[in-house]
């Protein structure tokens, strides 16, 4: 590990900096795959100071109500659904209008543990690595955002920036752990769309 992370204020800023974060910044390619019913990603790497790090932002369109399907977050179980290769979570404590929430993620043979400060805001939740707890990566930054549409469904938007260390690190895991993360707003619309199957609305 390396010395102390970046502050969450200037991930924020890095982040959007570099890249659109809402859908006014897509371009017509872009906002026509989106309709379409695919997934879109702009990946990013930031190196900033001894870090480098490795996210961007990511959009797709969910079939329920923003306000309904950011409900959902409320519920840290949910995050083990929409994470690639999560496989334990569970909230270790509460600070003002912040949750602590620990994740285990990787595989069988390889795993990391880490703890995310999570801030519940009115369109999704904000949240960041909080280094005074293990953490088996080096800093990490991000969003994730529900915006209504015209037509009842949600624009989902992920925002992250991950530094996952120095050295072979880098070299091994940074493009995947990238592409993962690019996912999560696809592994939202699956995981909605699993519950509309079996007859749940996302506001239940």
């Amino acid at each position: 590990m390396r010395g102390r992370g970046v502050g969450a204020g200037v991930l924020g800023a890095l982040l959007v900096a570099a890249l659109p974060a809402r859908a006014d910044g897509l371009s017509g390619v872009e906002t026509q795959r989106l309709l379409r019913g695919e997934a879109v990603a702009r990946n990013q790497t930031v190196d900033f100071a001894d870090h480098r790090y490795v996210g961007g932002v990511s959009y797709v369109i969910v079939d329920e109500p923003a306000d309904a399907v950011a409900h959902l977050l409320d519920d840290v179980r949910v995050w083990q659904r929409i994470l690639p290769k999560t496989r334990s979570v569970r909230a270790v404590g509460v600070v003002g209008q912040d949750t602590f929430v620990e994740l285990t993620s990787g595989t069988a043979f390889l795993q990391v543990t880490y703890t995310m400060r999570v801030r519940r805001e009115a369109d999704g939740v904000r949240f960041w690595l909080d280094r005074s707890k293990r953490h088996d990566f080096d800093d990490a930054w991000g969003f994730l955002r529900l915006e209504p549409m015209a037509d009842g469904r949600s624009l989902a938007t992920y925002g992250v920036l991950i530094d996952v260390g120095q050295g072979i690190a880098q070299d091994i895991f940074a493009g995947p752990v990238r592409d993962l993360a690019m996912s999560v707003p696809d592994q939202l619309r699956g995981f909605v769309l699993e519950r509309m199957a079996a007859g749940q609305r996302a506001s239940r």
